[in-house]
Order: C-alpha cells, then structure tokens, then sequence
C-alpha cells in the first residue's frame, strides 16, 4: 500500500510538472481571462490550433502567468482560459500581445466578429 501511496504521489508530482502548473501556483491566481472565438473563414480549425499554440510561448513569459487551456467545439468555436496573479498583468500581457508583431499571423486568424474577450475576478475554486 505504501509503494501504491509513492507511486500515485510521483504521478500526481509529475503531472503537475509536466502540465507546468503546480496547485501551490493556482492559489495565486486572481484572474482568469476568458477568450472565445471563431476563425475567419478560410482557416482549417487543424491550422488555427497550431498557430494558437505559438502564443504559449510569449503568453509563459508574462508576468503574473500561472497556466493557459485551449479547447475547440466541433461548432467551430475555440475557447482559451488563462490564469493570472492579477488583473495589471493579465491587461499589460494583452497589451503587449496587440503590439507584438510575431503575433500578427496568429491574431489574424481570428474573426473579431465573433469573439469574446473579459477578465473575470475568482471568487470560487473548486477541485476534486
């Protein structure tokens, strides 16, 4: 019992690793930034998922990052949820982003006519 103990343990310790985000860097969290959209027409959802994912990269190098989920509907519409220490940071990283020139290509993916863009304050978390 206490080897099945360890191993879940070091699973548990390795998932949170492996998914960069560890429960004791959750608790910071303040913020979440809640983004839904579709693609402009023309843009096969496989390319739209690859260009997204080069945002993981200059988003994990903004202060206040905690973690960032991208999910797709097969109604056509993606979903990003980002966790953020704070609402200064959460607004300076997108900011930022806009000005970004490497972002152009991603951002431009996008159908502005269908997107939905807040910052939200937690006030409940819950995990099982």
């Amino acid at each position: 019992m206490k080897f099945i103990w360890i191993g879940l343990t070091a699973l548990v310790a390795i998932g949170c690793i492996a998914a960069g985000t560890t429960n004791n860097e959750m608790d910071k969290a303040t913020v979440v930034e809640l983004v839904t959209w579709k693609s402009v027409d023309g843009v096969a959802p496989d390319t739209a998922k690859e260009l997204m994912q080069r945002l993981n990269n200059f988003v994990g190098q903004q202060p206040g990052f905690i973690s960032r989920t991208t999910a797709y509907s097969p109604s056509g519409k993606f979903c990003d949820v980002v966790y953020w220490t704070d609402l200064a940071s959460a607004q300076a990283a997108s900011k930022k982003a806009e000005s970004t020139p490497e972002l152009g290509e991603v951002f431009a993916t996008v159908d502005q006519t269908q997107m939905m863009f807040d910052h939200f304050e937690i006030f409940n978390q819950f995990e099982k």
